[in-house]
């Protein structure tokens, strides 16, 4: 089976190295900084699980890129002797080509719409509830497709600045979890990442912010009333309540430096940050995630190395419309 996914600009990377673990033996087709076409054995139930992807689609039929009119067209003809599964009673069609919506001429829209109609029993809607196939290009993908979007289950709605549960869940998934981690997020603020590492096994997830008292009132329900979180008030550059050595995982989204008074000037905040992440860090195995400001990034890397943690890689990309930069790495070994 084919499938089609859309994830945060500028992830791609972290995804392809990601995916492998939601479905089974990934075959990548084409991929791009937002989006990726791959091939896999996975049921599509498994697909619409992977907690990064913003909307992902069952691809139902290709035809080589030409004029979008005839490539429509061609696409109608390849539903002609072709049924559908239907997941509801009525659908629509988009047509998203190179990032955008676009036009497609009333013959070819309706040439499509019709032969939906007839392989999947489906009456079409203009708008509203219902079923969604798009017609959908890629700039540089030799090919046009007709996917199906998959109905995704609906998640929470975040706090305003908050990280997207997309992203939350990637850089967790960036981190390489294992089921006897001792997992961190020293800087844990709305704790989305500590939220997002409860889909997998862990050992402990621990919560700390210093902020944490005026934090807790803002809680979402899972975070406020899980038992699989422990909960701190520590101040990250110290993290007393921790022995060396003793932590598996870190992922965090440390002050930015940029809207927030830090305590000390950003070069010395990052050292002594790092300095702190080397002491409660496994000396073999420790692995880290960071999302500091693009800004900071080369401050951030040049702080980590200079404290025995390495940087395996770098990934720009924007937060809410604010360039950032994830740093993934760790012990040199891991």
């Amino acid at each position: 089976m084919r499938y089609y996914v859309q994830f945060p600009a500028g992830t791609g990377a972290l995804v392809a190295g990601s995916i492998g673990s939601y479905v089974d033996r990934p075959e990548t087709v084409y991929a791009d900084d937002s989006s990726l076409i791959f091939e896999s054995e996975s049921r599509y139930s498994q697909v619409v699980q992977i907690p990064f992807v913003k909307n992902s689609f069952t691809v139902i039929a290709d035809v080589v890129r030409r004029d979008i009119d005839e490539g429509v067209l061609e696409l109608a003809d390849s539903l002609r002797y072709d049924g559908l599964d239907s997941h509801a009673d009525s659908f629509r069609v988009m047509f998203h080509v190179d990032g955008e919506l676009v036009p497609v001429s009333p013959p070819a829209k309706r040439a499509l719409e019709t032969e939906i109609t007839y392989a999947s029993g489906q009456r079409m809607v203009g708008r509203g509830s219902g079923e969604e196939y798009w017609v959908v290009g890629r700039t540089d993908f030799d090919y046009l497709m007709l996917c199906r979007r998959h109905i995704r289950p609906k998640r929470a709605a975040k706090a305003a600045g908050a990280i997207s549960h997309e992203l939350s869940s990637l850089l967790v998934a960036a981190s390489k979890p294992e089921p006897d981690d001792v997992f961190l997020d020293p800087f844990a603020g709305s704790g989305s990442f500590t939220n997002a590492r409860m889909s997998f096994p862990a050992k402990r997830i621990v919560y700390s912010d210093s902020d944490l008292p005026r934090l807790r009132e803002d809680f979402p329900a899972a975070i406020r009333e899980s038992r699989d979180i422990e909960f701190l008030d520590e101040d990250a550059l110290s993290l007393p309540s921790f022995q060396d050595r003793e932590v598996d995982v870190i992922v965090t989204d440390p002050p930015w430096g940029e809207y927030e008074e830090l305590p000390l000037e950003l070069p010395e905040f990052l050292d002594a940050m790092a300095r702190s992440f080397d002491r409660v860090l496994a000396p073999r195995t420790g692995r880290l995630v960071l999302l500091v400001a693009r800004m900071a990034a080369e401050a951030a890397e040049k702080a980590l190395t200079a404290n025995n943690l390495a940087v395996h890689s770098l990934h720009d990309i924007l937060v809410n419309g604010h360039p950032a930069t994830v740093l993934v790495g760790g012990r040199a070994s891991a």
